[in-house]
């Protein structure tokens, strides 16, 4: 799957600087699915590598 999209950029509130922002990407609900990421298992792992980010579903582990 391949999708064009836009970064989505936010004004920080709080007590961030007058400067400061934060980022959004929206995904598609297909990508999300393919991952398997559900409202209560939503934890991924993000990986930047060269010019490429790289979302992976975390996997859970076993041993505990």
């Amino acid at each position: 799957m391949e999708v064009e999209r836009n970064i989505i950029f936010m004004k920080a509130g709080g007590n961030a600087s007058k400067t400061s922002y934060g980022y959004k990407l929206a995904m598609p609900a297909a990508a999300i699915k393919a991952l398997g990421v559900t409202k209560e298992d939503r934890a991924v792992i993000v990986k930047i590598e060269e010019d490429k980010v790289i979302i992976e579903k975390k996997k859970i582990n076993s041993t505990k």
